[in-house]
């Protein structure tokens, strides 16, 4: 037998309710990329996930993907193969590293909110300054909204054009694009040559950001 599925015999030792956290688990991994601890009624599943980690990666290997985990974080995401991969326009890949560095910006502010939070205009005036053009209303709807699908954001007023809106920065967000990507990507923007082609996020992929 093939040592790298030795786990998947443990799948026999779930008891009835733990299976079905089992597929929950694996159904919000493959749809929606990210398991996050301090997202609203998945700190069980997150736990669920981490006591059965063995398990959940060798399910994962069978169809060519991983699971990346960071514990200090609290996310748990997964990242399939390149058919399996979200993809981005130029300006969701530009709006992902607005949010990076907000993120940055935000991490370590005092805050009574369980992550990070910035408003919608910190937002578009960080946007705009990075992208040299103002974003439309229409467009910024659009793009806060396929980040909140994504799993990166949450607005509780789900009013993604109220400037005054607070935009709650998921943990999953460093998970999407790492460090050392993202300062490859601000070069490549700096550089940018106005090609519009669709691309792919660096690290997510879905069922990956």
């Amino acid at each position: 037998m093939n040592q790298d599925l030795d786990a998947l015999p443990l799948i026999r030792d779930l008891t009835s309710d733990d299976f079905e956290r089992f597929k929950t688990a694996l159904n919000i991994l493959t749809s929606r990329t990210f398991i996050i601890r301090g997202v609203d009624k998945e700190r069980e599943l997150y736990d669920f996930t981490i006591r059965n980690i063995a398990l959940f990666e060798t399910w994962f290997s069978c169809m060519d993907a991983v699971l990346v985990r960071d514990e200090s974080l609290g996310v748990i995401a997964f990242r399939g193969s390149g058919n399996t991969r979200l993809r981005f326009s130029k300006d969701e890949i530009c709006a992902v590293l607005v949010l990076r560095l907000l993120y940055e910006d935000k991490k370590l502010t005092v805050s009574l909110t369980k992550f990070p939070v910035a408003s919608v205009r910190d937002f578009q005036d960080k946007y705009n300054a990075m992208t040299g053009e103002e974003i439309k209303k229409t467009a910024l709807i659009k793009i806060l909204a396929r980040l909140s699908s994504c799993k990166l954001i949450s607005i509780e007023s789900q009013d993604y054009s109220d400037p005054e809106a607070l935009i709650q920065l998921y943990p999953s967000i460093p998970l999407s694009i790492d460090r050392n990507a993202l300062d490859e990507a601000l070069l490549l923007l700096e550089k940018k040559n106005g090609d519009e082609d669709t691309d792919t996020l660096t690290e997510p992929a879905e069922g990956d950001e």
